[in-house]
């Protein structure tokens, strides 16, 4: 590319230790894609490296703890060091909290072409190409507190771009402060931030693979274009091999069965559509028309549309699975529910009762079939705070309603 004058690729938190997990339940033909999605995205990682034939390759820290990897994950990272070696392709690894320099086994040496560095001392390094220098590497690994020791990058200006290397939580007015780094590679996040940008760039890439609910959206890696002038340039690389999607569905009051289906399928497409070759593991928020919601919290409904949404988009390529089909209702009920002349009136009288009077205790754990054989959890059933007491008075209440209010037919 004119102008261009050095490239490279950013990646942290690989994790090749860490399965996939936060799954209530695991589908036969996905286990296998699930078991392997850390690993299957490294690989797309020191792939694109290579397709990309970049100059070096930055780790900012928690690729992987040798001490639970195991050796297949061993030996899959040292296989990638090898491909990348014999292109030419240098890496400047930082540890993080999984794994800092020391408990990288001895008797397993790494190929010449990976540096490491310390911790405790910002070390610099020089890359070149052949003989002209290219870029100066300046990096430390992280210290215990997980804090990126951003006071000990005092390093002497020079006429080269910097890139200093760290792994953990900073914030962009300490970073922004070294004039002479020109961008700061770091790790620790799972999701891809970029702190600032242009002249100077602060970012963290994020995980190749998310690994739970929580980590949904798309992760990759950050390949980085650096022009003359000294100004480099982001690109997001996708590298998952299974994304998690957290999807809301608003229904009209007036739905029936038939209109959530078909919102749910057209809402499938649009995900399979939007997918990159992906599997996608969705999990449903559902909200609006409360006669659906109420059919959906008590089971039955729920489980239909899962298993629906399963043998219809769960098996189809590109796989999205269903995980959940969740529910989420108004925070107030009705004031004529309460004063009701039935049980259901009664109970959530009762409930109301207990909120006016924080004084009144809930007694839940006399509700337990042997109190000793499970005293640890009547003792945490009796040890509930203010909040806690509001929040489960509030499920009780929500509870109460969708069992005591009777039938709803739907259409």
């Amino acid at each position: 590319m004119a102008g261009e004058f050095c490239k490279f690729l950013q990646a942290s938190d690989l994790h090749l230790e860490q399965p996939l997990y936060g799954l209530t339940e695991v589908p036969e033909h996905l286990r296998e894609l699930l078991l392997e999605a850390p690993l299957q995205a490294a690989a797309r990682v020191f792939e694109t490296a290579i397709l990309e034939d970049v100059d070096f390759v930055i780790l900012a820290g928690d690729v992987i703890n040798p001490h639970t990897a195991g050796p297949h994950a061993m030996a899959f990272l040292l296989d990638q060091f090898e491909q990348l070696r014999d292109h030419k392709i240098a890496v400047y690894w930082c540890g993080g909290r999984e794994d800092p320099p020391e408990v990288w086994p001895e008797a397993v040496p790494l190929p010449e072409n990976v540096q490491r560095f310390p911790k405790g001392k910002v070390k610099p390094l020089i890359h070149r190409s052949g003989e002209q220098p290219l870029a100066r590497i300046v990096g430390v690994s992280s210290p215990a507190d997980g804090l990126v020791p951003v006071g000990d990058f005092r390093i002497e200006p020079a006429n080269m771009f910097t890139v200093a290397v760290a792994c953990g939580e900073t914030d962009a007015a300490s970073a922004g402060a070294h004039k002479q780094i020109d961008y700061w590679a770091l790790g620790g996040r799972h999701e891809s931030k970029t702190l600032f940008q242009g002249p100077q760039t602060a970012h963290y890439a994020g995980s190749p693979q998310g690994r739970c609910p929580g980590e949904s959206g798309p992760h990759g890696c950050t390949l980085v274009h650096v022009e003359h002038g000294r100004k480099a340039r982001t690109k997001f690389i996708a590298t998952e091999t299974v994304r998690w999607r957290n999807e809301s569905l608003s229904l009209a009051a007036d739905s029936n069965r038939n209109d959530l289906q078909r919102q749910l399928r057209s809402a499938m497409q649009r995900i399979a559509s939007e997918a990159g070759g992906a599997a996608v593991l969705v999990a449903w928020q559902i909200h609006g028309c409360e006669t659906l919601v109420r059919q959906l919290r008590r089971g039955e409904l729920g489980r239909e549309l899962s298993e629906w949404l399963r043998t219809e988009f769960g098996r189809a390529k590109p796989t999205v699975w269903t995980t959940a089909l969740q529910t989420q209702t108004s925070e107030t009920i009705a004031d004529e529910l309460y004063e009701e002349d039935t049980i259901l009136g009664d109970f959530l009288r009762a409930i109301r009762d207990h909120e006016q009077e924080p004084s009144r205790t809930l007694n839940m754990a006399a509700f337990l079939p042997d109190l000793g054989k499970n005293r640890a959890l009547a003792s945490a059933l009796q040890a509930v705070d203010r909040d806690e007491r509001r929040t489960l008075l509030h499920e009780a209440a929500r509870l109460g309603l969708d069992l005591l209010i009777g039938e709803d037919t739907l259409a």
